[in-house]
């Protein structure tokens, strides 16, 4: 099995850059570069997209050595405004689930694209709303969440809450239904005092279906904020994923080791757009 370490030599030399060029455009020493090549230390999280973009390789394959999923890139490759096609994800989410037996994801689909048809997401281009749940189902598959339950609450997280269909009447197992029902906000609850916000992301950090879930939807949040929301929601939101979200994540990644690599990418696609996000609003309000 191959090491990080391996594959960054591998990465390195396919590229045809030295332990010395790659250490002068990444800003570290060369003794860095050769301890992270023996697996004697690890690249700092943000060093990640910088050796990606440089070797032209993503972060999954130097993190874990995965292959990206050639059916899945060829969705992703285009990229505007709308982020993915949803026709395509949807179909290629069928065609998964079809071929790995995953029968509640199945059925769920196309319940899904029923309840949410005619909403559409914030912003100017009006993508329909069911481009966010089928993308978080595609995140999943990507990180390698396969479990028919988590595809399931992926689809689902939104149906309860934004079109009005009671948990105990959705399509789907007590477990799926259980995981969904702790995702859905009451927002008149969740308005009247802090306690109660606290209660709601401590009872999901509870449930390893709806913890995961949650973190996927805020990674979809904040990767398409900047285009639909104005300055002062996307800070607040910002707020928001610092004092709930960063510290599910670490509760997650504790309470379910087996995920931690997933959570991992989670974490890192996050807070790498967060920062992004939050450093160029601070370069437009300098004088």
């Amino acid at each position: 099995m191959s090491t990080m370490g391996s594959r960054l030599v591998k990465a390195r030399t396919n590229a045809g850059l030295t332990q010395a060029e790659v250490a002068e455009k990444l800003y570290v020493t060369a003794q860095a570069i050769s301890l992270w090549e023996r697996d004697e230390n690890a690249p700092d999280i943000m060093k990640l997209p910088e050796l990606s973009q440089l070797y032209k390789v993503t972060i999954d394959w130097l993190v874990s050595g995965k292959e990206p999923d050639k059916e899945l890139l060829e969705i992703t490759k285009h990229l505007s405004d709308r982020l993915f096609d949803e026709e395509k994800m949807y179909t290629y989410i069928k065609g998964y689930a079809t071929a790995k037996g995953l029968l509640q994801t199945v059925r769920v689909l196309p319940y899904v694209r029923e309840k949410h048809a005619g909403q559409v997401r914030k912003g100017e281009d009006k993508v329909p709303y069911v481009n966010h749940p089928l993308l978080m189902t595609c995140h999943a598959l990507s990180l390698g969440l396969c479990d028919d339950n988590l595809l399931s609450t992926a689809l689902l997280h939104d149906v309860c809450e934004d079109c009005g269909v009671p948990v105990e009447e959705l399509p789907v197992n007590d477990e799926t239904k259980e995981a969904v029902a702790l995702l859905t906000k009451d927002f008149e609850a969740l308005r009247e005092s802090v306690e109660a916000v606290e209660a709601y992301y401590g009872a999901i950090a509870e449930n390893k279906l709806a913890a995961i879930v949650k973190l996927l939807d805020r990674c979809n949040n904040v990767s398409g904020m900047a285009a639909c929301f104005p300055d002062k929601k996307i800070a607040n939101y910002i707020m928001e994923t610092e004092q709930y979200i960063y510290p599910l994540m670490d509760k997650a990644a504790d309470l379910y080791p087996e995920c931690q690599h997933e959570i991992f990418l989670i974490k890192y696609h996050t807070t790498s757009v967060v920062e992004a996000i939050r450093h160029e609003m601070a370069r437009q309000i300098k004088p």
